[in-house]
């Protein structure tokens, strides 16, 4: 059982599978293993390359992960190992721990990975979720394609370029003098077959076909010395050991200078995972569950660690050929794990005359599909201020690296959290004609108001970073209307907390009302606000309603014969604050 953190037979899915295994779902688990192997395999040397490791590194990551996550992984699709977006942030890790055994320090550092999403595990940590929305990681996503792909343009041209993404693009178009001909053309080549097999024959895996016939040409044709190729590469199988055997892999103490990047790791794999898993799982009509990829990704780092891997991470395009592939059970896992085992015994001397620049192509291809445009484009159309997360993101990316560009993500969430709580949406409602419901004026043209009557919604707890806001908003609108203002009633359905310095604030609202002579009234008060306000006096001073259409009637009954007339007005032009606030809080077309 699991309880409280404990690991009991319950947490190990994978047992639970082995036991109930059909011999029915053989055939087709063993066609979506080949066709998982096919992909996986040329992206497991190229992401190696990605994070400046050997080539082997990637099937090491991938062997122990899919050994790892299938036992203990939630969803039976989701295939997690060598990934992208991780093998970039490792290389920054790596690049920062000059003079270390750069294998031993990956493995170190999956270790370190697989730590942290066991703690989560223990903790019931699935709140860090929150840290990283969807549009965070779509603007961090698009960063780490844009610098994958400057990464590899020193591959494809021949040009050695060094530096950030800008510098590395700028070295390559400062010297095309010393462009080389035959690493162009192979990395062009290589990008028209895996898009071309992609478009007429979806089936087939691109990559491989493409890497091979490179690969088979360079050899056959004696083209080794006129372009980089991969060079030879260790085969066999990797001895499970922990990360660490004295010089030069170091000691459990040299790991410290590792826990930084771990952790920024460790949230990256576990959200964009676990946003992988639920979209395969809301495709099924099913939950994901988050508590369980804790554990999930937990084991699979730790397998990559102790086969002398890299951080693992899970796999959108993977996980999305295993569901289209007909793959039934998360065995499926297992048998592209034996494919791999055989490609470590029998197909590594292969490799060794594959061209760096169709290497490189093949990656380029993968991190461009990394920088999703429509779902910019959405966000913009949606709701601006989720655009303007995902291009800070990218931005801080693209300016200050791989690994500070998560941190980056994460403080623009947290200000973003500040923002709405500090520039909250408000807005003057009026009476649709149809459902007789309140809306807002400024999105509803039909919605109707009565003359002198001013009913205002403030879309956020009241607390001492927003209470001015409330108050000078309504003494905007009191002030020089036409109509005069004789009543606001204000809809508190969406203050659900507010502390002494709101309570505060309501008093002076209600000084500047009696000034006035406007009456205050509030509806739809919650009972924790209500409480604080008899606490403090408010409720003395102020008339309470159910329902807001409770408190225009009443309003109506004190004002016979007014019929809905021309909205309030007031002669002050909205601040340049009150615009961005507006902007950035833009609801959806038909919000309320």
């Amino acid at each position: 059982m699991r309880e409280g953190g404990w690991v009991g037979w319950s947490a190990v899915p994978g047992w639970a599978a082995l036991r109930g295994y059909r011999r029915a779902w053989l055939r087709p688990d063993l066609l979506a293993a080949l066709s998982l192997w096919a992909v996986l395999v040329p992206q497991a040397f190229a992401y190696a390359q990605l994070a400046g490791l050997p080539a082997a590194a990637g099937l090491y990551t991938a062997l122990g992960a899919m050994i790892g996550y299938a036992f203990f992984g939630g969803s039976r699709l989701l295939n997690v190992g060598p990934e992208s977006s991780v093998a970039i942030v490792v290389a920054s890790a790596l690049a920062a721990a000059p003079g270390r055994d750069q294998p031993a320090a990956a493995a170190q550092l999956a270790l370190l990975v697989a730590i942290f999403l066991l703690i989560g595990y223990m903790v019931r940590a699935g709140v860090l979720m929150r840290l990283l929305s969807t549009p965070v990681l779509t603007g961090y996503l698009a960063g780490s394609g844009v610098v994958i792909i400057a990464s590899q343009l020193g591959k494809v041209t021949g040009i050695s370029a060094n530096g950030t993404p800008l510098a590395k693009t700028g070295a390559v178009l400062s010297h095309l003098a010393d462009l080389n001909p035959w690493a162009l053309g192979y990395a062009v080549g290589t990008a028209a077959a895996v898009l071309l097999i992609g478009h007429y024959a979806k089936r087939l895996p691109g990559p491989l076909i493409a890497l091979a016939v490179a690969t088979a040409v360079v050899a056959l044709a004696g083209l080794g010395d006129r372009l980089d190729v991969l060079g030879p590469a260790e085969g066999g199988l990797p001895i499970p050991r922990l990360p660490w055997n004295g010089p030069p892999a170091g000691t459990p103490a040299d790991m410290v200078h590792l826990i930084g990047p771990a952790l920024s790791i460790a949230l990256l794999v576990y959200a964009s995972s676990v946003l992988t898993a639920r979209s395969l799982a809301a495709k099924q009509g099913k939950d994901a569950d988050a508590q369980q990829e804790f554990l999930g990704l937990a084991a699979a780092n730790a397998g990559a660690a102790l086969l002398g891997g890299f951080p693992a991470n899970g796999s959108d395009s993977r996980s999305a050929l295993l569901a289209g592939s007909g793959a039934r059970s998360r065995m499926a896992g297992l048998g592209a794990a034996v494919a791999v085992v055989v490609t470590l015994l029998v197909l590594m001397p292969l490799i060794r005359d594959m061209p760096q620049a169709a290497l490189g192509a093949v990656i380029i291809l993968t991190a461009a599909r990394l920088v999703d445009v429509p779902a910019f484009r959405r966000l913009w159309r949606i709701r601006r201020a989720d655009f303007v997360l995902a291009a800070l993101t990218a931005l801080g990316v693209l300016t200050f690296g791989v690994l500070q560009g998560i941190g980056v993500g994460v403080l623009v969430s947290l200000l973003e959290v500040l923002r709405r709580a500090v520039m909250p949406y408000t807005a003057v409602l009026g009476r649709t004609g149809e459902t007789h419901a309140y809306r807002d004026i400024a999105h509803y043209r039909d919605a109707e108001t009565l003359p002198g009557l001013v009913v205002y919604r403030f879309d956020a707890p009241l607390f001492f970073a927003n209470a001015d806001v409330l108050r000078t908003e309504l003494r905007r609108l009191m002030t020089g209307a036409d109509p005069p203002v004789r009543q606001i009633v204000l809809d508190t359905e969406a203050i659900y907390d507010m502390d002494t310095t709101g309570a505060e604030v309501l008093h002076r609202v209600a000084d500047d009302c009696d000034q006035a002579g406007v009456r205050l009234s509030l509806a739809r008060t919650r009972t924790p606000v209500r409480t604080l306000m008899r606490d403090t006096g408010l409720d003395e001073r102020i008339r309470f309603f159910h329902h807001v259409a409770d408190a225009v009637a009443a309003y109506r009954a004190e004002h016979p014969g007014l019929e809905p007339g021309q909205r309030p007005t007031h002669p002050h032009r909205r601040s340049l604050l009150d615009r961005l606030r507006a902007l950035l809080n833009r609801p959806p077309s038909g919000a309320s």
